[in-house]
């Protein structure tokens, strides 16, 4: 009888000029999510491949003057030496290390419009990374961007709600439930069988136009967890998807009016999408104040200022190439140290910074199942490639790249030793690692699972409800 419940509503369905709209609202919504996504994307990606590509051409072409040099070639300058470490070290062989947008970038900005993608690596230490990053402005950081996250963390809801708040209630207005009822049908099978059928061509048109606006973004499918991320992305809209149903047919099984299930609806949408995430993000930031950014500017300021005047005051002094390689070698050695003592002197508040975002992310994965609209959130970041753990295991082997680098150079500049064609064959190369399917997929699932779960307890207590019937007349 379910199932015959069920193709009667979809007759029905197919009569109701509302569900069209509704859903070609939600088309026009994801087709124009989905353009924006795509053009961040394709933007991002070429911004990578032009660094890449400027580094190689770089890096072939400072080896070639070095292999120049050692067949007797003119001398070059002091601050052009390719055999010079210091210099390749700190500008001439600057790495460029990249985070390569994932497979479904397009999905979720994330923190990728905060955090930059593209780091340039030198000897002067975590105070002399630079990044690229295409920032937006006041507005956009302010309401955030207009991408499929926002579509289907916000917006999806309120589709469900638009095709859901009258499902017991307009039968009863309109008078055709007791006619149904006079059926051999139960109130609870009728209902579910309602339910069921809507639920099922909203996640059918949903999971068709998520996988629509991924294809316009060209993702790379065939990479380690390509798929795994695409499977992860379905699952998490159902399961968001199925808990709106559920709570829809909660309240629908409480019997009261069209319009009073609409506000309790409504209330339930800006409840848990909007003031409980805003609460939670208050309650983050009190027991983790955010660290404060403007001070990290700063101190990258004042060390390259302080780097700048060491520089100039040996120039000053001619201790420079001029007055000898002894000399030279002593300004390089001292330039060296002055830098040293500047890391270490940052080093406390660079800690401070990452442990404060980490503490930050701990606690909004703890708190997050307060509410489906910020798992959704954070399941969406992660399978786009986007979300804060990524990011910040984009810092750490960016941190770790960096002291290699300085290692390398500094070792050679201590020992006082000049670089040959072929140490730049072997320069290091920082090469981005991602985190296994395995550990993606259990952060993922567990959010799928803090979805579907309430969703079943709400289904039970609404079956639990029309069983007994007693609020419908």
């Amino acid at each position: 009888m379910l199932w015959t419940v069920v193709r009667i509503e979809a007759r029905n369905l197919v009569a109701e000029k509302t569900v069209w709209v509704v859903l070609a609202l939600l088309c026009a919504m994801v087709a124009y999510a989905a353009w924006t996504g795509t053009v961040s994307v394709r933007a991002e990606r070429q911004a990578m491949v032009a660094a890449l590509a400027e580094q190689q051409g770089r890096l072939e072409a400072l080896r070639s003057r070095l292999q120049a040099l050692e067949a007797g070639g003119p001398a070059a300058r002091h601050d052009d030496d390719p055999a010079d470490p210091a210099q390749v070290g700190q500008k001439l062989a600057a790495q460029v290390a990249v985070l390569p947008p994932g497979p479904l970038a397009a999905v979720a900005v994330g923190q990728r419009d905060l955090a930059p993608g593209i780091v340039h690596i030198t000897s002067q230490g975590k105070l002399g990374a630079t990044g690229d990053a295409t920032l937006a402005g006041p507005t956009r950081l302010m309401t955030g961007a207009f991408d499929l996250a926002f579509v289907f963390v916000y917006l999806l809801p309120l589709v469900i709600i638009a095709l859901t708040y009258d499902l017991l209630a307009g039968e009863r207005e309109r008078g055709t439930l007791a006619l149904v009822l006079a059926q051999p049908v139960s109130l609870a099978t009728f209902v579910l069988g309602k339910t069921l059928q809507r639920g099922l061509v909203v996640s059918g048109v949903t999971v068709a136009l998520a996988l629509l606006a991924v294809a316009a973004s060209a993702p790379d499918l065939a990479s380690a967890d390509g798929l795994l991320r695409l499977g992860l992305y379905l699952a998490a809209l159902i399961a968001y998807a199925a808990f709106w149903f559920a709570a829809a047919l909660a309240v629908n099984a409480r019997g009261q009016t069209s319009a009073g299930n609409a506000l309790a609806l409504v209330g339930l949408w800006l409840t848990l999408v909007v003031v409980v995430p805003g609460i939670v993000r208050v309650v983050v930031e009190a027991a983790y104040p955010p660290p404060s950014r403007v001070e990290l500017v700063n101190l990258t300021r004042a060390a390259a200022a302080e780097i700048e005047t060491e520089l100039s005051a040996l120039e000053g002094k001619h201790e420079r190439p001029a007055t000898g390689p002894d000399k030279a070698v002593a300004a390089t050695e001292r330039i060296v140290a002055v830098q040293e003592a500047l890391e270490k002197r940052a080093a406390p508040v660079l800690l401070a910074f990452r442990t404060q975002l980490a503490a930050q992310q701990t606690l909004v994965d703890k708190l997050r199942f307060l509410s489906p609209a910020i798992v959704l959130h954070e399941a969406l970041g992660d399978v786009a490639g986007t979300g804060a753990s990524r990011l910040q295991d984009f810092a750490k082997q960016v941190d770790t790249f960096q002291a290699a680098w300085r290692r390398y150079f500094f070792s050679r500049i201590h020992a006082r030793q000049k670089l040959t064609s072929a140490d730049h064959a072997t320069l290091p190369r920082f090469a981005f690692v991602e985190e296994t399917p395995a550990v993606l997929g259990a952060r993922v699932s567990g959010g799928i699972a803090g979805l579907l779960l309430p969703a079943a307890l709400l289904v039970l207590f609404a079956a639990a409800v029309l069983r007994k019937g007693s609020r419908v007349f």
